[in-house]
């Protein structure tokens, strides 16, 4: 039995197993276990030599771990461990292996499909191994041969099978692929190397409906290169994996496949290119779309108009959905059917025809108006600028508050936006705070001690992240419900750490050596991490009741303050009754985030420099700090083209929800900054700056919050 079945029966249910192979070598050493009396196992363990998935980094420095009864040794099997090691050494001393990793518990295993794969002639010496995708082999290569039509499917995004989560993992960037092909006229074959010619690698996303894709990055240019696979001196330095269709490369290497790389024809003809004077395949290319025209549809737009002449379902919700009845074929098993099948009239006949069925890929743009259209069949009313800026925070920063009047809407949002993933309610929880809340125990649970239990509380919180950590393909919203009842500093003080780190988060429920104590420790492991499959948010009140956020909060959070629509604009609502949407997995939403780069340019970053230096010169202890900035910068490479933001209202807005929310206090105390003239507006440092910076935006919102703050001061003489 795989050790991932054996661990599904669990009463925590879950190994976390992620997608991929990772290549290693078994270390020379073992433990001794004893699963139950009279029962006798070893431990052995794995090193990674090749990039480990997300989340899985500590897994590098202390090794994969597994039983040697579950790869082929039995139980009882050897006296002691040094009888167990010899034999380890004698069948996996001198060789790689592959293996799928897997998380429980915070133990980093080894599943029991563990493979031996050969060694190389340089294996003790060579280091840091990178994966490369490799389609087809010499005696079979991948669609009979006809690279040209190989290319064609690189240069159309189409999918090409062989490759799935089974093999490689989406938080890999592929640098480059190979395939094989039939050596025509001694001119190209056995491998050709295909590689962005001006770029390290493609996107990183690449398994997708169908099959593998692999997009140049800002629709660049492609290459290819012949690549002699007899090659002795490079091809003792690759791992050419024996189930697996990857190679793993010495990155040192990598370098020597991109050799002589040259720019792919338009028309995908690489047979022309290199010389070949006869193409077999000729006829069958016939029948392709030409390259340059599907090229010119590359972006999403462009893309799905495309689908749509193709006469797919008129809108993005029907088309989205499921259209094949139970005896048609899965587009993967369509794609191999094209692979293997040979070049025939019939194919001639019906060009093209699997095409047709392909789903309308869902965008950004569909899940906005999703969120809109979900919104008006409600009866819910809302600022369509505070619906796009919600969700461009929540994909953008680990935790959004919103802010604004008792029963303007703030709950609604958050469940409007659940229905919109299409997330069942199991998967959205809503936590209503207490005043009572004084420590993480209030929200998480605690140790019974003289039971020797957890008790978990009755928010459900803890049940919620750990079914997260066991299904990271599912995405989670977690709402702490009129948050600031109690002070968030206190009940907050572990998600503030997550909040903090980007790599492998972990929400700690007690202290790891009670484990082994705890009756129900295999259903409340000690820790948890928490992915980016979980989204974060809260709403707050601002009254006599409540307590004010720190600084510390304020920096970790996006805080939207709804807007208040007028009343006669509900007339114009038409409500209907409520869609239920296809559900949205963590990786489809994760594609809609932009995760590189600092996102502020010079301009940008030099209007920073003047507020904090304002901040500076009138004592006050406010600034922005790098993290702040960085996830300004985030928020606005994040504004999807759909939603009409401009780069300057969304540096504006995050002004607001960054920046000002933490502008408080007494009015001499920021008279420096921030006044109101007898002419009723504005004056002072900042509202100085924003004009100097007029350039970036016109700063309509902040300048909104500063004169309504300098009203304060002048009333009341402080501000909050």
């Amino acid at each position: 039995m795989h050790m991932a079945n054996m661990y599904m029966n669990d009463s925590y249910s879950a190994v976390r197993q992620a997608d991929g192979k990772v290549l290693g070598r078994v270390r020379a050493v073992v433990k001794s276990a004893t699963p139950q009396a009279g029962v006798k196992d070893f431990r052995f363990f794995v090193d990674p030599v090749s990039p480990v998935p997300r989340g899985f980094e500590d897994g590098e420095k202390f090794g994969f771990t597994g039983f040697m009864s579950r790869i082929g040794f039995g139980y009882n099997s050897f006296a002691d461990e040094e009888s167990a090691l010899a034999n380890l050494e004698s069948v996996f001393g001198d060789c790689f292996v592959s293996f799928t990793p897997s998380l429980r518990n915070n133990r980093y295993f080894v599943l029991d499909d563990m493979v031996k794969e050969q060694g190389t002639p340089f294996m003790e010496e060579d280091r840091n191994y990178y994966p490369v995708p490799a389609f087809g082999t010499e005696e079979a290569p991948v669609f009979d041969g006809d690279i040209n039509k190989f290319c064609h499917h690189l240069l159309t995004d189409r999918p090409l099978p062989g490759l799935s989560k089974r093999y490689w993992n989406n938080d890999v960037s592929p640098r480059l692929i190979v395939a094989a092909t039939r050596n025509y006229e001694n001119k190209i074959g056995p491998w050709v190397v295909f590689a962005p010619l001006y770029d390290e690698a493609f996107d990183s996303r690449v398994i997708g409906e169908g099959g593998a894709y692999f997009r140049v990055k800002n629709r660049g240019q492609l290459g290819y290169a012949v690549v002699d696979g007899q090659n002795s001196e490079l091809s003792s330095h690759i791992l050419r994996c024996a189930e697996s269709p990857l190679w793993f490369v010495p990155e040192v290497f990598l370098a020597d496949l991109r050799l002589n790389l040259k720019p792919v024809p338009r028309d995908a003809d690489l047979l022309k290119d290199c010389g070949v004077a006869v193409n077999p395949f000729a006829d069958e290319a016939e029948e392709e779309e030409p390259v340059h025209e599907a090229r010119e549809q590359m972006t999403q737009r462009a893309l799905d108009d495309l689908v749509q002449s193709l006469g797919i379902g008129a809108s993005g919700e029907e088309a989205y959905a499921p259209r094949r009845n139970r005896r048609d074929p899965s587009p993967i098993r369509e794609a191999e059917a094209v692979e293997k099948a040979p070049v025939s009239a019939e194919i001639h006949q019906e060009p093209a025809a699997p095409a047709k069925e392909l789903p309308k890929p869902f965008t950004e743009g569909d899940l906005l108006a999703r969120l809109k259209e979900a919104a008006e069949n409600d009866g819910l009313l809302y600022a369509e600028k505070d619906l796009f800026h919600f969700h461009i925070s929540m994909k953008s920063s680990r935790l959004v508050i919103l802010a604004g009047k008792s029963g303007i809407g703030k709950s609604g949002l958050v469940r409007l936006y659940g229905r919109a993933l299409g997330l069942p309610e199991s998967q959205v929880r809503f936590l209503p705070v207490r005043p009572s809340w004084m420590d993480d125990g209030d929200v998480l649970g605690y140790v019974d001690m003289k039971n020797m239990v957890y008790r978990s509380a009755d928010t459900g919180l803890a049940e919620l992240l750990i079914d997260a950590a066991a299904h990271p393909e599912k995405q989670y919203i977690v709402c702490f419900d009129e948050m600031n009842l109690a002070r968030v500093e206190h009940y907050f003080a572990q998600f503030i750490s997550v909040l903090e780190k980007e790599d492998h988060p972990m929400i700690r429920l007690y202290n790891p050596s009670l484990a082994p104590r705890l009756y129900n420790s295999e259903k409340y492991p000690p820790e948890i991490p928490v992915g980016r499959n979980v989204l974060f948010t809260g709403t707050v009140n601002v009254d006599e009741s409540t307590c004010h956020f720190s600084d510390k909060i304020l920096d970790r959070a996006n805080v939207i303050t709804l807007s208040q629509c007028h009343f006669r604009d509900l007339l114009k609502l038409s409500p209907q009754e409520r869609k239920v949407y296809k559900e949205i997995t963590a990786e489809e939403y994760d594609d809609f985030r932009v995760k590189e780069g600092m996102g502020l340019n010079d301009k940008e970053l030099e209007l920073l420099d003047a507020l904090n230096d304002a901040f500076t010169k009138s004592g006050m202890p406010y600034g922005i700090g790098f993290r702040v900035a960085q996830q300004m910068g985030r928020y606005l490479e994040n504004i999807p083209e759909e939603a009409g933001i401009s780069r300057g209202e969304g540096l504006d807005a995050q002004l607001v929800q960054r920046v000002f929310t933490k502008l408080r206090g007494s009015a001499d105390q920021l008279s420096a900054l921030l006044s109101l003239s007898d002419k009723n507006t504005a004056e002072g440092l900042l509202p100085a700056i924003l004009v100097r910076f007029k350039a970036l935006s016109d700063f309509q919102e902040s300048q909104a919050v500063l004169k309504r703050k300098a009203g304060e001061l002048k009333l009341y003489d402080y501000t909050m």
